[in-house]
């Protein structure tokens, strides 16, 4: 396959963002790489992002699609897979893409991604750091992946179950990898770009690109931000919230069971032991749950969170 031929399809989930969306979106005309085709659902906005994206529409036809008329969303998350689902079953690509409405993607963000996956079929997802900017694109920091504390290259099965640490707005992943996604039910999965990077550390490959290829900005309104996980307000903002911890680590175990009930039979025999033993972690001792946690590397990102985890696990 010729990546300069390959068909690329972006998911740009909206709700209520007219402040940055057409910067946004135009970052995405703008890009290197031509040959994309943008789907957008707005998730019954009451500003102007309608309008906005009823403009680009009409701008560029043959590229971007308005699918807010699609039933579906209530949530980020909701939202992203009901544009996945669509496209999937009614368009082949080679690649796929999730957009962010509010950030701005760098020229060379697609081709980059495209060049860094291959043409290797198997399974395979792609993402990349970000420069983390404020409302008006001034750098607070050039790596979102030094400044967030995460270790892209654990991106093995059993570091993936406890945490994701691959960023949704970054990714691309291909056709192979795409065909895994089960849409049926959504509920228990945490975040769509855990639930794909799940996938592609069961059943193929994660590669981490150190190029920043977004200006990530941050703002009132973000879902999900940047933090900076090594900062003693950071901690101690963590520490302060043990209910939260506590319930996110359960929510990894809902998400886990749900994994395996949908492709418990696909997954090779190492990886069901390895799923097996983190679904057992609730009903064991806390001494117990540690050992096994470091014994088969359900381990989060940073030595902070390591210890949040021991802490409430």
């Amino acid at each position: 396959m010729n990546a300069k031929n390959s068909r690329v399809a972006i998911c740009l989930a909206t709700y209520n963002g007219e402040r940055f969306l057409e910067e946004q979106i135009q970052s995405i005309v703008s890009q290197s790489f031509l040959n994309w085709k943008l789907f957008i659902r707005d998730d019954g906005s009451s500003d102007g992002t309608l309008r906005i994206i009823k403009k680009f529409v009409q701008i560029y036809p043959e590229q971007i699609v308005d699918l807010s008329e699609l039933q579906g969303g209530g949530s980020s998350k909701n939202n992203f897979l009901t544009i996945l689902e669509w496209v999937s079953e009614h368009e082949s690509f080679d690649y796929y893409m999730f957009s962010d409405q509010d950030d701005v993607w760098l020229p060379d963000k697609i081709a980059l991604s495209v060049k860094a996956i291959g043409v290797d079929s198997s399974p395979c997802l792609v993402h990349t750091d970000l420069k983390v900017v404020d409302e008006s694109l001034n750098t607070i920091t050039n790596s979102f992946i030094q400044y967030s504390n995460l270790k892209p290259k654990k991106s093995d099965f059993a570091h993936i179950l406890i945490q994701n640490n691959v960023t949704g707005c970054t990714m691309l992943w291909n056709k192979s990898l795409n065909e895994l996604i089960d849409f049926h039910s959504n509920s228990r999965i945490l975040m769509h770009d855990w639930w794909i990077a799940l996938l592609a550390a069961t059943f193929g490959t994660i590669v981490f690109v150190k190029t920043p290829t977004i200006l990530y900005r941050q703002h009132n309104e973000n879902v999900v931000g940047a933090e900076a996980a090594g900062s003693l307000s950071y901690i101690i903002s963590k520490m302060r919230n043990f209910k939260m911890i506590r319930r996110g680590l359960q929510r990894t175990f809902e998400q886990a069971e749900y994994f395996k009930a949908v492709y418990y039979s696909r997954l090779n025999g190492s990886s069901q032991k390895l799923l097996n033993e983190y679904l057992r972690l609730p009903q064991e001792s806390k001494p117990r749950r540690i050992c096994l946690s470091i014994k088969y590397g359900f381990m989060k990102q940073s030595v902070i969170q390591i210890i949040g985890q021991f802490v409430f696990v």
